[in-house]
């Protein structure tokens, strides 16, 4: 038995994630900080940090920790991104039109996809 209605559902889901991951990936790609910057910021390390990990990280970077948020690998800090990637940060983002569980996820995204395609 055919169904030719599920196909098209499925097709269309497909395209919709697809299109979303990239429109993701651009915003975060456009929200990450420049090296220099300074403030409050969002800082994202690799996913399964541990919180004693990334609290080490921060204070090595001479950032002040602000508050963790509800993954031990995303940080709300105030200090300079340049060190903060230097000491392991994935990334370092400011004022996020989305919430910074979707944000973290996608960052880790879009920095593995830097380094496997050199971007």
């Amino acid at each position: 038995m055919s169904l030719p209605g599920h196909r098209f559902v499925f097709t269309f889901f497909a395209t919709v994630i697809i299109l979303w991951l990239v429109v993701m990936m651009v915003v975060m790609r456009h929200s990450a900080l420049p090296a220099s910057a300074t403030g409050p910021m969002m800082v994202v390390f690799e996913p399964g940090t541990p919180q004693d990990q990334a609290f080490a990280a921060i204070v090595r970077a001479g950032a002040k920790p602000i508050r963790e948020t509800s993954f031990g690998f995303i940080w709300v800090v105030d200090g300079e991104a340049g060190k903060l990637v230097s000491v392991g940060a994935l990334g370092a983002y400011r004022e996020l039109p989305i919430s910074p569980v979707i944000a973290g996820c996608v960052a880790v995204a879009d920095a593995k996809a830097s380094e496997a395609f050199g971007l």
